[in-house]
């Protein structure tokens, strides 16, 4: 027996056994063995190369669409108020002030439910690049003839995207720049609009051009301008048309916006407003915010009007199901007035979430008349106790 060549040192013990040579029908003996897994590997492997292959991915379909909206609505008492009550003869109907608008003092112990606002929209995309929204709106303040609810179109425009690089094109009734930004950082309209939506500074929407987007790729300078007819959602009726624009800015908690709007009209009537809004976001979903209006009313004679309003508002939600919020409103209907009634607009309340897009708000709107020089204000403060029901479904696609 010889010692095999290993080309390492001897190791202690035996030495290395040459193995026996091999024979011809043991080496192809192990290659038919070997042979059936790899023909099975290799043909598992191509059925996968294979189906991979036809995996082919498809275009979105279009046109496609969504419906959605929301409900708010509340129970009402009017806690405090004028103390008269007048009964139509033949109805028995209370004629009485329900809601708080700063125009008229509401009338005391009226009470029940009511819908103040109903929202049924359909967005669908036309293309990757063009789509179009219609928004049906019941108005609890817009009755028909026989004092049911009324439904107008609050929004009706077509949207061609990316015209060019971060900038939308829209056309038809669209909102007013004035009030998305702030609207959207109070939160809380389905407890009440904002200050210059409430004292009717401005439509809230329009029909018009409308040309929004960004300045820079992180989107925290942008751009809205609209150049409208300024009747809102009546039918123009003038060759006036109102140009609107605001630049929001966004960085980072940081939240800014100057806005303003110009409306000529004949026999020297022309409005110029301005506005800016300032906020902050907080920790707990939290945030403040402050708001201050301004609109000249230009006359053919006399002074101008100068309509003045400063809004300052908190909110905060220390847990998923449960929030809070207070605001207060200082509005001067006339600042170049000395003898005038200011009034001040009080709102608080909490938030709570039993569902997603469900909310029940307890809140409390109070309305007080401030006296400036020899005006003399209303005999009676405005309180309103309301339970607030919040129901969103689905949600839009932009």
């Amino acid at each position: 027996m010889r010692v095999a060549n290993t080309g390492c040192p001897p190791c202690k013990g035996d030495p290395a056994v040459r193995p026996e040579p091999v024979t011809h029908e043991e080496v192809a003996l192990n290659r038919t063995l070997l042979a059936g897994p790899a023909v099975l590997l290799g043909l598992a492997l191509a059925g996968s190369a294979h189906a991979q292959a036809q995996v082919v991915q498809t275009a979105p379909d279009y046109p496609r669409g969504r419906i959605s909206g929301y409900m708010m609505g509340d129970y009402y008492w009017n806690a405090a108020g004028d103390p008269r009550h007048a009964y139509n003869s033949s109805s028995g109907a209370d004629s009485g002030q329900v809601q708080i608008d700063g125009v008229k003092v509401i009338t005391k112990d009226l009470n029940g439910l009511q819908f103040r606002r109903l929202y049924l929209q359909l967005d669908n995309d036309l293309s990757a690049r063009y789509s179009t929204r219609v928004r049906l709106e019941a108005d609890g303040k817009s009755l028909t003839s026989d004092t049911k609810l009324g439904i107008n179109v609050k929004a009706l425009y077509v949207q061609a995207k990316s015209v060019l690089p971060r900038m939308d094109i829209y056309a038809g009734l669209v909102s007013v720049p004035f009030f998305d930004v702030t609207e959207e950082f109070w939160a809380y309209r389905s407890i009440e609009k904002v200050l210059p939506d409430f004292r009717n500074y401005s439509p809230s929407a329009d029909m018009g051009v409308q040309v929004k987007g960004f300045f820079d790729p992180n989107k925290v300078l942008g751009y809205n301008v609209l150049l409208g007819n300024g009747t809102g959602q009546r039918v123009e009726n003038n060759r006036q048309k109102r140009i609107s624009g605001s630049l929001p800015v966004r960085w980072k908690d940081l939240r800014f916006e100057p806005y303003a709007d110009y409306e000529n009209i004949v026999n020297g009537k022309d409005r110029l407003t301005w506005q800016v809004m300032l906020g902050y976001d907080l920790p707990k979903h939290s945030a403040v915010g402050y708001v201050v209006t301004d609109q000249i009313q230009h006359t053919p004679t006399g002074p101008y009007k100068e309509v003045l309003g400063h809004s300052i508002f908190a909110r905060i939600q220390p847990t998923p199901k449960l929030g809070g919020f207070g605001r207060v409103d200082l509005w001067t209907p006339d600042k170049r007035l000395a003898n005038r009634v200011d009034q001040q607009l009080w709102i608080a309340g909490l938030d709570w979430q039993p569902f997603g897009d469900v909310h029940v708000m307890p809140n409390v709107e109070a309305m007080q008349y401030v006296a400036k020089g020899n005006a003399a204000v209303p005999p009676h403060h405005d309180v309103q106790a309301r339970i607030t029901f919040y129901w969103r479904f689905s949600r839009p696609q932009s």
